[in-house]
């Protein structure tokens, strides 16, 4: 969350069709890095993963923890 910050940040600090543009799009490609930094971590460390993906909120609410 703390990058999706920054870059709101970034969009109210420069208002330019640039960062406008870039805004969308790194959001979308932080969000699939995280997801498939997920499926990596729950393949290496299986029930244990599932264990502290219960007890700690996902990056997006509509990502469910056992996909």
């Amino acid at each position: 969350m703390g990058f999706v910050l920054v870059l709101t940040g970034f969009l109210l600090q420069w208002p330019t069709l640039l960062t406008l543009a870039m805004y969308p799009v790194l959001i979308w490609m932080y969000v699939r890095l995280a997801h498939a930094e997920e499926r990596e971590t729950r393949t290496t460390f299986d029930t244990q993963f599932d264990a502290y993906a219960a007890r700690v909120p996902n990056l997006t609410p509509t990502h469910s923890a056992t996909q």
